[in-house]
């Protein structure tokens, strides 16, 4: 604090001080001056002002109201009505009137769609016009009288895209950093709003429960590193204030909150600096392993058994360092929050269900104690903050976690209700012990390794040109079919060649009806070609292009739900990419989604001094998947049967279907895995391993090896850095 000015503060530090602060801030010379309080700004922030329109107007005065498909309906104003500006004008100078020491009133449409279709509202333009020229009219007649005041919404949703004219001084928006609907990247938006004379904030999302369901790593306020990034570009940019929604989970991201609030005091700071200092402070001699656990998270690493068990040999490691009573008390609240991930995986393991709707991984005894179990811990840890357990045990959301109880026949639902009541006590401190003493045994067995990071950005080039003994070992194997709902095929072409695709649909249920692409070198280069390719259902469809150049190529085929196919192509060199597709921060890419493997194997490489390596198996399954490894000299590495994906996956997928691209949860969620942990047996790194599966839609990840899979060992693509 300097003087009369202060950095940003988060939304928790605001609320404790807002009663002292008097009118707010804004940010000239990088720094925040006084500009209004929080609640000024918290209440801006809100749905349209009704001090004046009440939905029960809609009776007596349906012109007020946005025509929507020829009905008058009250989703949104019909902002054209001068009317309606009027009444609008009048309700939020009343506000002012009778609180002269606050700023702002929003003027935000409902969230939503519904904006109105009249002729007179059309001529205004798009709905950002609409949107824009309705705070443009109240913000001119409210600073006739308060011309200090302001009007606030949102760039956000279907009025994310800037209007075509300037806005009046005392239009105050917050541009989101989600649900974006435009084109435009976030700087552009930015840049383009105050092109237009606005005044500039931000809106993010710290953490959404649909999105992340308390897991690890899965919000914002999780991945440490990512979130003082965006802090300090909002900062860069000249934000002048920053909103976020944040939920009640300090387990998985108090740090991230911490870190926030510091940042927003001084954008400058460190944010490893920060984190030593969070760690050495509250964890003492215990602070290495917990840092390597928060960091862990901070990765953005999948929910799996695999990194829940890092968390508790980490956890473990802290106890044996820590001996101040104080930072045993805060290491068992970490406790706590793990045993809570462990009885959710429990139950969620047990409680999957098969393609036609049975559950088949466990009696219903097995999960009704299962879910009994996880629903306590639930309200037991309600008080302590660790997770937000009111959404997931007293919303809509439960019966989505909780899907598979309603597939059981015979359950007592009233039965379930009661558990939420059950236990309201706080774990005693010699009882987290105990369950984190269970927790590591439950794991006992589980092999964890990490996941290194190897990274290879070198250019693909066929294994059997460097390695042909790698090839050779495996004799004369046949070619795989390769079925795909997704996933990106890089192949070698030759100048001029014309190339003839064939989609094979999967069987008679499955459709081509596809959008594909061609792309120089990987994913993301320049489009070659484009187009559509469409067929009868079960029937196969060909399309035609030519390769303007020698060199690499990436196709995306375009396949889907029910769309799976498989591209024939002939004898080349030819891989399918299956890395992370969702790794947090980057662009998403398109992920290897196999619709329903049969144990037909796929080639990929382990280089030279990989001692150990990841594969993770996102979603589907039916609900097992069967996984295989082994080498060209029949060496069986891994032969099991597991549970893969979480109903978080099956949730997601629905949002998907309901809402397409437009989906923010699939936008925003990191989906949990099977993550299977490989250690390489001595002397079989430097060759070509088989992966044969047996799963139904699942997505296939490999981690710390070169992530690519081929139908056939000589066609086999690698980067270059790998050998």
């Amino acid at each position: 604090m300097e003087g009369d000015e202060y950095r940003l503060l988060t939304q928790q530090e605001l609320e404790k001080i807002s009663e002292l602060v008097g009118p707010g801030w804004s940010l000239r010379g990088g720094k925040l001056h006084r500009l209004f309080e929080f609640r000024d700004f918290v209440e801006a922030m809100g749905f349209m002002v009704r001090v004046a329109l009440e939905a029960e107007k809609l009776q007596h005065h349906p012109e007020w109201f946005a025509l929507v498909g020829g009905k008058r309906q009250p989703t949104q104003l019909c902002v054209s009505n001068p009317e309606v500006q009027q009444r609008v004008v009048e309700g939020v100078l009343n506000v002012f009137r009778k609180d002269p020491n606050r700023i702002m009133a929003s003027v935000e449409p409902n969230d939503g769609g519904g904006y109105c279709e009249c002729e007179n509202c059309k001529a205004l333009g798009s709905v950002s016009d609409q949107v824009f020229f309705f705070a443009n009219r109240i913000a001119e007649a409210v600073r006739k009288e308060f011309p200090d005041k302001f009007v606030g919404l949102y760039a956000y949703a279907y009025h994310s895209d800037p209007p075509r004219f300037r806005l009046l001084p005392g239009v105050y928006v917050e541009v989101t950093t989600g649900f974006r609907y435009t084109r435009l990247t976030f700087d552009e938006q930015v840049q383009a709003f105050r092109k237009l004379g606005a005044t500039l904030g931000v809106y993010d999302y710290f953490s959404v429960y649909p999105w992340d369901f308390d897991l690890p790593g899965a919000a914002k306020a999780g991945r440490i590193y990512e979130l003082a990034g965006a802090i300090k570009h909002y900062h860069k940019v000249g934000m002048v204030s920053y909103t976020a929604e944040s939920s009640c989970n300090w387990g998985p991201n108090g740090l991230g909150y911490w870190m926030a609030a510091k940042l927003m005091w001084n954008p400058t700071m460190d944010p490893q600096a920060l984190v030593r200092d969070f760690c050495e402070e509250a964890f003492g001699h215990a602070a290495e392993p917990m840092r390597r656990l928060y960091e862990r998270w901070a990765r953005g690493e999948r929910f799996s058994p695999r990194t829940l068990k890092l968390a508790l040999l980490d956890l473990q490691e802290a106890y044996n360092r820590a001996s101040d009573p104080k930072v045993r008390q805060r290491l068992n609240r970490v406790a706590m929050y793990l045993h809570l991930l462990r009885l959710w995986l429990d139950y969620d393991r047990s409680a999957r269900w098969n393609q036609w709707g049975k559950i088949v991984t466990a009696s219903p005894e097995e999960i009704m104690r299962h879910a009994r179990e996880v629903i306590l811990c639930a309200r037991r840890i309600m008080d302590t903050g660790l997770i937000h357990t009111y959404p997931m045990l007293f919303t809509e959301w439960f019966s989505h976690r909780f899907a598979g109880l309603k597939k059981l026949e015979g359950v007592d639902l009233k039965q379930v209700e009661a558990w939420k009541q059950e236990r309201t006590d706080i774990p005693t401190e010699e009882e987290a012990k105990e369950l984190f003493a269970s927790d590591l045994k439950r794991f006992a067995d589980l092999t964890a390794v990490e996941i290194l990071g190897r990274s290879y950005a070198s250019r693909l080039i066929p294994l059997a040109q460097r390695l042909p003994q790698a090839v050779r070992a495996w004799g004369q194997v046949k070619r795989s079919p390769l079925f795909v709902e997704s996933g990106v095929h890089s192949f070698f072409g030759r100048k001029g060649e014309t190339l003839r695709l064939t989609y094979t649909p999967f069987d008679a249920g499955h459709t081509v009806d596809c959008r594909w692409t061609l792309r120089r070198g990987d994913e993301q280069g320049p489009v070659v070609a484009q187009g559509e390719v469409k067929a009868e259902k079960g029937k196969p469809a060909t399309i035609e292009f030519h390769l303007p150049a020698e060199g690499l190529y990436a196709f995306d085929p375009g396949t889907d739900y029910w769309k799976a196919a498989q591209i024939e192509f002939d004898e080349r060199p030819l891989s399918v990419w299956c890395g992370r597709y969702d790794e947090p921060g980057k662009p998403r890419r398109t992920p290897l989604r196999l619709w329903l493997p049969r144990g037909e194997p796929l080639y990929f490489f382990v280089p030279k001094g990989v001692r150990h390596f990841v594969i993770g198996i996102v979603s589907g399954g039916d609900p097992y998947t069967d996984l295989t490894l082994e080498t060209a000299d029949g060496t069986l590495v891994v032969k099991e049967r597991v549970v893969s994906g979480d109903q978080v996956s099956v949730i997601v997928d629905e949002d998907v279907r309901q809402y397409g691209a437009i989906s923010e949860m699939a936008r925003h969620a990191v989906l949990p895995a099977h993550e299977r942990s490989v250690v390489v047996p001595k002397g079989k790194d430097g060759q070509i391993w088989r992966l044969r599966l047996s799963s139904l839609r699942c997505i296939v990840e490999l981690y710390d090896v070169p992530p690519y899979l081929a139908r056939h060992p000589a066609e086999l693509l690698v980067p270059e850095d790998a050998l």
